[in-house]
């Protein structure tokens, strides 16, 4: 699997192997690479270009920060606690 991958130039931040791209507005970017959800803040962000593939995008704007999202998995609960629930 590839990993998550920003380019970050003067005027515009390339990212690869995008796998969905939930939210955008010119405040924020919510999407996930390789299935792991990241969000993009800053301020006049505008989607400037989408790939053929849809896997790579180049955002323009001032970019103030990338986060990693936590993920929280639920756990399953087990038969007997089912049963007793």
């Amino acid at each position: 699997m590839a990993s998550a991958n920003f380019t970050i130039y003067d005027d515009y931040i390339l990212i690869n192997n995008i796998t969905e791209i939930k939210e955008f507005s010119e405040q924020i970017f919510i999407l996930k690479i390789n299935d792991i959800p990241y969000e993009i803040t800053g301020s006049n962000l505008v989607l400037k270009e989408v790939s053929n593939d849809n896997r790579s995008i180049k955002i323009t704007g001032i970019v103030d920060s990338v986060n990693k999202k936590n993920v929280q998995v639920k756990k399953n609960k087990g038969f007997i606690k089912k049963l007793f629930a």
